[in-house]
Order: structure tokens, then C-alpha cells, then sequence
């Protein structure tokens, strides 16, 4: 039996034996080998059903591979789920070993610590071991765009504007756990979540049409931080790019900041900590501190900007002189100061930065969560196990890398980036602080209070 896209196909097959011995056998020679009841599935069809599954559940998934079709003993919903986990390992499979190879050839290897050491001695890889490719911004242009912003000369480095770098966002995502056992001590209760870790690898690329931009972008994705570094650093050796300077966009997890700096210790790296992350921090936890929106609001607009100008040492000055009378939480005010310290180094001038066209958000590893994760996993009354979750989201990575048909017609995955381009957005105008956390009352409700005042004077009923 042969599940096609044009339909199930019976066909006999043919076998050649001389006494014992088997000859030739077509039902493995010509087709590849399938367990004793399952059928042969052709290039097209394991294509459509591997693109199926990333956007529609198992359910509808199947129907709408037998409606296409017409066929009424097609594919079941348990056999599709099967087979599309099955291709999933076999990527997983595929990915580790073009990994391990690409880690080895260069003499490499990471240990349990997530640790970079020599194949030949075992030793740690250190900076001085390691050629690095780091190209920066001119320094003439960036002490004209930082002249423009009215910075003075010793608040910035000049020579720690990357051109040309790889950017390189990381986030975690959990999904509901499919209960497996239901076990009566309290000790051994499963986790209620399915984690998973996506990255996004970007490099920017120039092009001469002013209204696109354009770049090369990779999702990798694996079923924890290390595993999930580990494949990079993989990636990054198979391309050549581990002497690049690499820019990592975080969201302040203390797990993935430690990740990044153990195995990548020896590289030229950069981590930089969202601008949206860091921003949401500052006001959740001054509500917590302060015990009147207002003078939070008066905080904000203080703190903030010199946040966005990589002034740290002015944020924790300014919260070590806040009104003591205005704070209802002395822990959170300890731990706001402790946390700006812990996360100082990854901190830049976020103004500067975005003056000079460089990014400061890890946007693109959340919407890649969303593209191969969130939007497949996270729906109402979805659970999950370890396999199928992980399996799945390989699966929906390889539609976005441009693997698929690679996959399906030669079983081998290039590990290369794909070009994109999109329409290149006019720079935004953003709000200032002052308007963002002022306490006056909105304009909007204003405008609709003498919308209604000129409709009562101009007498309409």
C-alpha cells in the first residue's frame, strides 16, 4: 500500500529467491522499508503532511489530508501524529550529527560544563587561541551621530558599534505537559510544563534598493539551554562564523546570560539586554515600590531616559535618593538596585545604538518561538509530552529555514541561512519618556468629551 497525494495506491510487490536466500525484494529494494502493516508514503505526500502539521492540529490535520484526497481509509489521526514524530527525531538525529561533525573538524569540543576545550589537549579555549574577525562602525560616524544626540565624548565607546555582526536572539517557551502517570507522592509529581528553547541567528545584508531590506536567518531549536547553545555553536563553526562578533539579544534570564558566557567565553560576543524587557521590569517593580502611581510615574520619567542612554550608575543614584516616604516595599527597592548591578554589563546606549540603525530587541527570537512553538502548541485543552512537543516544533523549523523539501526528497538538512527581504519600515517617532508616564489625563478622552459638546451645540438630535 502506497499513501500518495494523488491517493492509497495498492500495488503487489515482487520478490526473488534462490532456495533460502533472498535475491531481490522490491518492497525494500525499490521502496524503503516500512513496518509490516504501515505503508509506503511518497516524497509529495510526506511533504504535505510534515507542512500540514505545523499549522493544523493531528485531528483536522488528518481529515484534511483525506478530504484532499478523497479517500476514506487514508491516514488516521494516531498514524499521522506518529509519523510526523518520527520525522521529527530523524531531523533531531540529522541536525546532531552535521553539528558534532562541524564542532570536531574544528578541533573542538563542549563538555558537560558547556565549556569550548581542545579535541587535541583538553584545555579550555581562550581568546588568544582564537582569531577573531571583529569589524566595527567607523568612529567617525558614530561620534557624528552621537554629536547629533548631543553625547558627550567618554560616555560612549566609539569602538563598540559592531558592523556586520550576528545577531543572535534566544527565548524560552513552555507549553502544558500531557500527564503521563498520576503518582500518589507529592515528590514525584511532573513538571507542568513542556520547555522549549528557540534561537535566531540574523546577519544583515546590504542591498541596493532603499526601500528593502534584506538579511539571512536561521531557527534553532532544542529541549533546553544548553542544548539549544551547543547547536549553535555547531552552527556557527559549519558557517564560519565563530569569529565574527556575536551579539546576543536577551530577555535577563540568569540561564541563558550564564550559558552564553561559559561556552562562548573565548569568542568576540556581545550581550545585550531588551530594551521591551528592560522597560517592563522598571514598572512593574517600581509599582511594587512605590505606594502612589504618580510619584512612580515621576520616577519613571526620570530613571528611564537615563536607562535608554546607558546610564546606570544615574538610575541606581536616583533610586538610593528616592523618597523614603513615598516607598511601601524596602525588599523590591533592594532588589531593583541589585538587579541594575547584576545586569549592568548588558546594558548599552540603547539611544546611541538606535541612531547608528543597530538593533536593540530580541524580537525575533519571541516571534520565532511563535512561528515553530506558540502558535502550533499553545491552544485551549492542548497538552503535550517531551517527544512530541520537541519533534514537532523540528518539524515546524524546517518550513521556516526552507528545509522541507530538501528534507523530504534527499533527507539532509544544509544548515544554511536563508535570504529574505521585506519592506524597510520608516524610522518610528518614538514617544518621549515625559508623554510615555505623565500623569495628565489622556488627550483621547478630551477629544471625545468636545466631540459631544459641538454635536449638542450644533442642535443634531
Amino acid at each position: 500500500m502506497i499513501q500518495s497525494e494523488l491517493g492509497v495506491l495498492d500495488t503487489n510487490g515482487h520478490k526473488l529467491t534462490i532456495g533460502n536466500q533472498i535475491i531481490y525484494d522490491s518492497t525494500e529494494s525499490f521502496f524503503e522499508k516500512t513496518g509490516s502493516r504501515e505503508a509506503f508514503k511518497s516524497t509529495l505526500f510526506r511533504g504535505l503532511m510534515l507542512q500540514i502539521a505545523s499549522v493544523a492540529s493531528y485531528r483536522n490535520g488528518a481529515d484534511l489530508l483525506n478530504r484532499m484526497r478523497r479517500t476514506d481509509s487514508g491516514i488516521s489521526e494516531m498514524t499521522f501524529r506518529n509519523n510526523v514524530e518520527r520525522e521529527g527525531l530523524s531531523v533531531q538525529r540529522c541536525i546532531e550529527e552535521k553539528i558534532s561533525a562541524a564542532i570536531d573538524a574544528e578541533g573542538l569540543s563542549v563538555d558537560g560544563n558547556n565549556v569550548a576545550t581542545w579535541n587535541e589537549n583538553g584545555e579550555k579555549v581562550s581568546q588568544d587561541d582564537f582569531i577573531s574577525k571583529r569589524v566595527h562602525i567607523d568612529a567617525d560616524v558614530v561620534h557624528a551621530a552621537a554629536k547629533k544626540l548631543k553625547l558627550e565624548e567618554g560616555t560612549y565607546d566609539p569602538f563598540d558599534y559592531e558592523l556586520s555582526g550576528v545577531n543572535i536572539s534566544s527565548d524560552e517557551v513552555g507549553v502544558k505537559r500531557q500527564t503521563e502517570m498520576r503518582p500518589r507522592e507529592e515528590e514525584k509529581v511532573q513538571a507542568k510544563r513542556v520547555e522549549n528553547t528557540v534561537i535566531h541567528v540574523e546577519m544583515a545584508k546590504e542591498t541596493d534598493d532603499p526601500k528593502v531590506a534584506s538579511s539571512i536567518s536561521y531557527i534553532l531549536n532544542s529541549s533546553s539551554v544548553s542544548g539549544a547553545f551547543r547547536v549553535l555553536f555547531g552552527f556557527l563553526c559549519l558557517n564560519g562564523l565563530l569569529g565574527k562578533t556575536l551579539v546576543f539579544f536577551a530577555d535577563g534570564a540568569k540561564n541563558l546570560n550564564t550559558t552564553i558566557a561559559e561556552m562562548f567565553d573565548f569568542a568576540n560576543i556581545k550581550i545585550i539586554l531588551d530594551w521591551y524587557h528592560l522597560r517592563k521590569k522598571m514598572e512593574e517593580t517600581l509599582s511594587l515600590i512605590c505606594n502612589n502611581r504618580n510619584y512612580r510615574n515621576e520616577m519613571l520619567q526620570k530613571i528611564m531616559p537615563m536607562l535608554w542612554r546607558g546610564n546606570v550608575n544615574g538610575a541606581i543614584a536616583l533610586l538610593q535618593l528616592i523618597d523614603m516616604g513615598m516607598v511601601k516595599n524596602d525588599s523590591s527597592l533592594n532588589y531593583l538596585i541589585g538587579y541594575l548591578e547584576r545586569v549592568r554589563a548588558t546594558i548599552p546606549n540603547y539611544m546611541l545604538r538606535a541612531a547608528l540603525g543597530l538593533r536593540n530587541s530580541s524580537n525575533r527570537g519571541e516571534k520565532a518561538n511563535d512561528l515553530i512553538v506558540s502558535n502550533r502548541q499553545k491552544h485551549n485543552g492542548m497538552s503535550w509530552s517531551d517527544s512530541g512537543s520537541i519533534t514537532l516544533a523540528s518539524v515546524s523549523a524546517l518550513q521556516y529555514n526552507n528545509e522541507l523539501e530538501n528534507w523530504v526528497s534527499n533527507g539532509s538538512i544544509s544548515l544554511k541561512m536563508v535570504e529574505r527581504t521585506t519592506p524597510r519600515r520608516p524610522q518610528r517617532n518614538r514617544k518621549r519618556t515625559v508623554t510615555a508616564y505623565s500623569n495628565n489625563k489622556p488627550v483621547k478622552r478630551a477629544y471625545k468629551s468636545r466631540k459631544k459638546a459641538d454635536v449638542a451645540g450644533a442642535g443634531v438630535v
